[in-house]
């Protein structure tokens, strides 16, 4: 555990803990190697987002982002086929209704508790939701049951200074309705 008193190495370790792989990782830091399994920790879920110049300037120039127009099911489709960290989705719901289903790869922040986690530390943030804490440029997609709390999240959002926030019309209701309407579309 000496390896996790520097600052290198709690770095190391924080970017290794959110990434999935099935053997264990080794990193070298400068002092010292860190070895970690993956199979054990809670905070091996958790996800990490990038946003390089040229990523945030491809969003906040597209005109879909930069006026916040609704997403819906055909533009959010392949982001769950195929899903990456450019663009977060995020459910609102609260963990009773997300326990019932949820759109793949999506994370939950629940909005009775949205601001209260907005207004967090990266640290803390990751700790209480299990996923980093998105920047401001970090493009995201809320949704909800049916799209109220979700347009709450995108301008409560917005008002923090996270302008890159839409809000998918419809949300779960419409994602249900499409995939039911479409069983064997992914096979």
């Amino acid at each position: 555990m000496a390896a996790l008193r520097t600052n290198a190495a709690r770095s190391t370790v924080r970017s290794l803990l959110f990434q999935s792989h099935k053997q264990p990782i080794v990193r070298a830091t400068a002092m010292n190697s860190v070895i970690l399994p993956t199979s054990t920790s809670s905070l091996a879920a958790a996800r990490t987002f990038t946003s390089t110049p040229a990523f945030r300037q491809s969003f906040s120039n597209d005109p879909k982002w930069k006026n916040g127009d609704k997403v819906t099911y055909s533009e959010l489709k392949p982001l769950t086929q195929s899903p990456d960290d450019k663009i977060l989705l995020i459910d609102v719901r609260e963990p009773n209704e997300v326990a019932l289903g949820s759109i793949p790869s999506s994370v939950n922040l629940p909005l009775s508790t949205f601001e209260k986690s907005l207004s967090m530390d990266e640290g803390d943030f990751t700790r209480v939701n299990g996923f980093h804490k998105p920047t401001k440029q970090q493009p995201m997609i809320f949704y909800c049951r049916a799209g109220v709390r979700a347009q709450t999240a995108v301008d409560l959002a917005k008002a923090a200074g996270y302008k890159l926030a839409r809000n998918y019309e419809g949300s779960y209701l419409d994602w249900q309705k499409h995939e039911e309407s479409n069983p064997n579309k992914d096979d």
